[in-house]
């Protein structure tokens, strides 16, 4: 420990406004900072927002591979982070790429090691790279031990299916919540009159998506979709915040379209809780997900919800979640039920009650950061 805090590695953060980072941006911003300190690491080039958590104290290690790319090199450089004195790295899966990370971990001597198990399938564009990556992924799993890790948690229960299966027993796996700042996301009437005038979404119908352009989000679904409703209601309005990958084709699509004047681009933004306040519905078709924590944060924001079966049945807090397979006229059909308005109603206590308030949490994690210190090892 430096300074007397516990020294907390984050592992790997990228240069994109998805799931794993804003976690990661949100545990540091609610952790105990007189117990705990956070630094970064991240194979990306550089980080937009690097400054940002250099002057609230924290520090940025870019690697400059990933272990795919150069075995050798990743782990020489990621145990070079390490031995600079942290005490628990704390390492984000979507799915198993390699073991290298725990591997290095164990061998710098670090006291805790913890894989948290974010998401449900493999989030690339092309199909024969996704097959190979999911042939990867399960080898990888079935290669995984007990004694990789002091602790194992996941987002929910088909988040820790999928990245742990039977090898690590269901009673070494923790759900950790994607809990959230319920305050800033609850429905303000007054906030969301003034901010539907300065985006000029005044008599507009406005359904909502946020989150990355890319396969696993089901952009062009939503698009076809949101083609049909407008033929219906020329008031429509679809608001897309995030950006990714796959932005410039989706960008393309509605100019070929002859939608751009009905469609919003707001890109990735730190203000995301404002844009939950303008929408209407909030529209969320992804092909799979860990959880869906916008899912939850759309719920406190009191919009109804439409979202793909493939969404974690645990993301259902409030009545205002239908769940559709991916066919489009259900889609319209069930979107165009709240044209005419509803009465949006504070969702804050349900929230709260499954779990889902971030100063609640957050101990929870701070817990497990300690009970690593304590135990001063890796042994069960």
């Amino acid at each position: 420990m430096e300074d007397g805090r516990i020294k907390v590695l984050h592992f790997p953060i990228r240069n994109t406004n998805g799931g794993i980072t804003r976690s990661a941006m949100k545990y540091w911003k609610f952790i105990n900072r007189d117990k705990f300190h956070f630094d970064f690491a991240t194979c990306s080039k550089k980080l937009d927002f690097e400054q940002s958590i250099i002057e609230k104290g924290g520090k940025v290690h870019y690697i400059s591979c990933t272990g795919e790319e150069n075995e050798l090199q990743f782990c020489k450089e990621l145990k070079e982070i390490l031995i600079q004195g942290y005490d628990v790295l704390h390492l984000n899966t979507n799915w198993w790429r390699s073991l290298l990370a725990e591997k290095v971990a164990k061998e710098a001597g670090i006291k805790e090691v913890i894989i948290h198990a974010r998401n449900t399938s493999v989030d690339i564009l092309d199909e024969q790279k996704r097959k190979q990556e999911m042939i990867r992924h399960n080898l990888c799993k079935m290669a995984i031990t007990e004694d990789m890790a002091t602790h194992f948690l996941a987002c929910s229960e088909e988040a820790a299916a999928f990245m742990f299966g039977p090898q690590i027993p269901r009673e070494h796996i923790a759900i950790f919540h994607n809990a959230l700042d319920i305050i800033r996301f609850s429905y303000n009437e007054k906030k969301r009159n003034s901010l539907r005038k300065q985006l000029g979404f005044e008599g507009k119908f406005v359904i909502g998506n946020v989150g990355r352009m890319v396969y696993q989000k089901n952009l062009f679904f939503l698009l076809d979709v949101f083609e049909k409703i407008q033929k219906k209601n020329e008031n429509a309005l679809l608001a897309l915040i995030g950006n990714g990958e796959l932005e410039k084709d989706i960008k393309n699509r509605v100019h070929e379209h002859g939608m751009d004047d009905k469609v919003f681009f707001a890109g990735a933004v730190e203000n995301v809780e404002d844009y939950f306040q303008v929408m209407d519905v909030f529209a969320f078709p992804t092909r799979f997900e860990g959880l869906g924590t916008v899912l939850i944060e759309a719920q406190t924001a009191g919009l109804k919800c439409i979202a793909s079966n493939s969404v974690p049945k645990e993301t259902c807090i409030t009545s205002n979640v239908v769940y559709l397979d991916l066919e489009q006229d259900l889609w319209v059909r069930e979107i165009l039920k709240y044209s005419n308005g509803y009465i949006r109603e504070n969702t804050d206590e349900q929230i709260k009650a499954a779990g889902y308030d971030i100063t609640k949490e957050i101990m929870v994690l701070e817990n497990i950061y300690q009970e690593a210190v304590e135990n001063n090892g890796l042994a069960k």
